[in-house]
């Protein structure tokens, strides 16, 4: 029975690795583990639950403490009597007992203004949440774009080495019938093998693109990985918006933008709370304390109890505290929170106008890429076009295999630019469609 158990333990592990070895992963998988296990995420993650725990402290600041003492004490000599207030040189045992409270009534309003700056803090620290995760984003989708892109080079580069592989066996045919020299076999071959060289060339880029994704996922790296290949479409043209208008956008999805502009708040009302140590403090304060005493040469008709109720007391108090001169520290703290403030504010200025600039670049950068785009596609229509009839010449005996493999590269180039072009085109309208708050998706 135990050595069933075992096997069918076994067999269940032996096929989850293999389904693990075999899956193949949608962007959103690897958007999702990549999210799942960054670490400056969870160091993130885990600022939000410190900020959570400050805010409840500062909340609680506004209600009373309490606390309880008990203290015991033997004396020898001459002592008090507690319960006649005479001197006696007589061992004694006394111990008291207490309960004390007390609040904040009026500090100037800086409990409830530290409430405030701490949820606001709170608030902060749960955009850099974002803001990591905006990056985390792009990275993977820059990844994942890559291995898209080389697996497109890859498959051209074999068609490519195919092709070739095709006109060697049709090269050796003409070369034994006659019609063309063995020069042009030898030709023909060296570029076979050079085409050879294009797949394992693009094969190792292709290879290098999937560990640097699975590196970014935080994943072990696993020969098997494989990402599902989605169907692009054709990338637009046009631009339908300016990138005035995409930055207006921008300004108002953007987690570092309104982290920016939540840490200036924050500042400000710094400067409020360090105000507030000018005015005066309010402390109340009460207590219910009682005592027992017992002595050596005395006998005690009443019981502990009796003792203690008899002596139990209390008390209450209201203290009033007037700042009038600190050393200079309260004016210090305020200027202090005046410079923090300022430095928050220009924080936020260049926030927005890091985004601007990469607003600007990433449309100008798209612009380009839609002309270059444009171009590849006239370019490739034209070396088709010049590759398949000097192919045909060459087939027939018209044309040398220089000739030919000229124009055959020509070809090839001309679509690794089209591929080029085009992910280039995708990734940079990804890019504006991110910035304005649209979800990357493929």
């Amino acid at each position: 029975m135990n050595r069933k158990l075992i096997l069918i333990i076994t067999a269940s592990l032996l096929f989850s690795y293999a389904e693990a070895q075999n899956r193949v992963w949608t962007f959103q998988q690897c958007l999702d583990t990549a999210l799942q296990r960054n670490i400056s995420m969870n160091q993130s993650r885990l600022n939000i639950e410190l900020g959570k725990i400050t805010l409840n402290l500062s909340k609680a600041s506004r209600y009373p403490d309490v606390s309880a003492s008990v203290r015991d004490n033997v004396g020898f000599g001459k002592s008090i009597n507690q319960n006649t207030n005479e001197y006696i040189y007589e061992t004694s045992n006394s111990a008291s007992f207490g309960i004390s409270s007390g609040m904040t009534i009026f500090n100037g309003f800086q409990i409830s203004r530290t409430i405030l700056q701490n949820k606001m803090d709170l608030d902060a620290v749960k955009t850099d949440l974002e803001n990591i995760k905006n990056q985390v984003t792009l990275n993977i989708t820059t990844a994942y774009l890559q291995v898209l892109f080389y697996y497109e080079i890859l498959k051209t580069a074999k068609s490519q080495a195919e092709a070739t592989a095709v006109q060697v066996d049709q090269t050796e045919k003409m070369v034994h019938a006659g019609k063309l020299p063995e020069s042009n076999l030898f030709t023909i071959k060296s570029q076979q093998a050079t085409d050879n060289l294009s797949v394992v060339n693009a094969q190792g880029q292709l290879d290098m693109a999937r560990v640097t994704l699975e590196q970014l996922m935080e994943i072990p790296v696993e020969d098997g990985f494989e990402i599902q290949v989605p169907e692009l479409a054709e990338p637009a043209i046009l631009l339908e918006q300016t990138n005035k208008e995409i930055y207006s956008k921008a300004l108002l999805v953007q987690p570092q933008i309104a982290g920016a502009s939540i840490r200036t708040q924050s500042a400000m009302m710094g400067i409020r709370i360090s105000e507030s140590s000018r005015w005066p403090t309010i402390n109340l304060s009460s207590g219910v304390n009682t005592n027992y005493s017992v002595y050596s040469g005395s006998r005690s008709s009443s019981n502990f109890i009796d003792d203690v109720w008899n002596n139990l007391g209390a008390s209450i108090g209201l203290n009033l505290s007037i700042p009038i001169y600190s050393n200079r520290q309260i004016k210090s703290n305020i200027e202090r929170a005046k410079v923090n403030a300022r430095s928050a504010q220009l924080d936020e200025q260049n926030s927005k106008l890091q985004l601007r600039k990469t607003i600007e670049q990433s449309y100008t950068d798209l612009r380009n890429s839609i002309k270059k785009y444009e171009a590849t596609q006239l370019q490739i229509s034209a070396a088709e076009l010049s590759y398949k009839n000097m192919e045909r010449k060459y087939n027939v005996g018209m044309s040398t295999a220089i000739d030919y493999l000229i124009e055959k590269n020509n070809y090839f180039q001309a679509q690794s630019n089209v591929i080029q072009a085009k992910y280039d085109c995708v990734f940079k309208f990804k890019i504006l469609d991110f910035y304005q708050g649209k979800p990357i998706q493929f």
